[in-house]
């Protein structure tokens, strides 16, 4: 169920990738003879609307937009037509081209602002705010409940008043196995103003504590989610969305430039590098899809931004590619450049392909 649900996800990515090239080309003149949903062979043509074919095809996934003369080999001599993609100006071309990136970027921001609308803006918090309790812990144990802020901690007669997470680490550490106070307040929301409450706990040994949990078992949180007047909650959902998918992208370049490096100078795939039987596996073991429609989403929004980034990568022929290629014809010849383009996206689609290949196949012996 995982992996169909992912397909269902990724061609609907796809679809919304193919709507940006096929409004941008409608807008700008460009003939598209085909939208298809799924890949060929060919199973039914749906109608023809503006001269366009809507099609289905048989392989159940994704889709595709072919407009007007893309795919033929430049020859010398032949003038395209008029409503070619070829026809069309430097900048009508790259409108097209980036169209695709452009909407699942804003689809991914989308998401964002949905998910941050639903439940808060996330705002930086500096104090010692708890965000996780752990079952059966020694704070579930006393009553500490999530979302409370630690003011003070106490051993005997000694209290100290808490200001950050590092100064109620410490603390907990050197008083391991004896017991103390946590003093903490709650009605938290950039600062807690609740009435301060005691609870007696004693942090757990080295050897009592189970693997992956601190001594008193609380997991504590920089940010907390705010909320605004419910008028401005999808303005501030929207821009803060925005904001973490430009964060999200710069992430996604930088760790494909260290998997470029590693791949390059020594010759072999980041160990966190994941192909589509990885993405799959993943998605199964954190139990996307079961922990209910939001985590879906979030998901399915980091997908699309993804999507968009690998698709602006200078490589024909990813858009990204195309792009380059397209913006030097105008100081190289066009009919070089569109040689050039025809043959490279060819190579480009093989190097792609083998390196899916190679990356599924690491996928796959992990799994066993």
């Amino acid at each position: 169920m995982t992996l169909v649900l992912i397909i269902l996800a990724l061609s609907l990515l796809i679809i919304i990738h193919e709507l940006g090239h096929f409004v941008a080309a409608r807008i700008r003149g460009i003939k598209v003879e085909e939208f298809g949903l799924g890949y060929p062979p060919l199973a039914i043509k749906l109608f023809t609307w503006r001269g366009t074919i809507f099609s289905l095809n048989w392989i159940p996934f994704g889709g595709f937009v072919r407009m007007a003369g893309e795919q033929d080999m430049p020859q010398d001599g032949k003038k395209p037509s008029k409503d070619s993609y070829y026809a069309a100006s430097i900048p009508s071309r790259l409108i097209v081209l980036l169209a695709g990136v452009f909407c699942n970027f804003v689809f991914g921001a989308i998401t964002f602002a949905i998910i941050f609308t639903r439940f808060g803006i996330p705002q930086e918090v500096s104090d010692a705010r708890i965000g996780w309790v752990l079952p059966d812990s020694p704070a579930a144990m006393a009553g500490v409940r999530e979302g409370t802020s630690i003011t003070a901690l106490a051993v005997e007669a000694v209290k100290i008043t808490i200001s950050d997470t590092e100064s109620a680490i410490t603390f907990i550490q050197e008083h391991r196995g004896q017991e103390i106070s946590l003093f903490a307040r709650g009605d938290c929301a950039v600062t807690c103003v609740g009435e301060e409450q005691e609870y007696k706990i004693t942090p757990r040994t080295e050897e009592e504590t189970p693997e992956g949990q601190g001594a008193i078992g609380i997991v504590f949180t920089t940010s907390t989610p705010v909320f605004y007047p419910a008028w401005q909650m999808p303005f501030r959902g929207i821009a803060y969305g925005t904001q973490q998918a430009v964060l999200m992208g710069g992430t996604i370049l930088e760790a494909l430039g260290n998997m470029t490096t590693t791949l390059v100078q020594e010759g072999k795939l980041e160990k966190d590098l994941a192909g589509p039987v990885g993405i799959v596996s993943q998605a199964q073991t954190a139990g996307v899809f079961r922990e209910g429609f939001f985590v879906a989403l979030s998901f399915v929004g980091m997908l699309s931004i993804n999507l968009a980034i690998m698709n602006l990568l200078p490589i024909p022929p990813l858009d990204g590619g195309k792009a380059v290629l397209t913006a030097l014809e105008s100081v190289i010849n066009k009919r070089i450049i569109q040689k050039i383009e025809y043959y490279l996206s060819y190579g480009g689609y093989t190097i792609l392909l083998g390196l899916i290949v190679l990356i599924t196949i690491r996928d796959v012996t992990r799994l066993f």
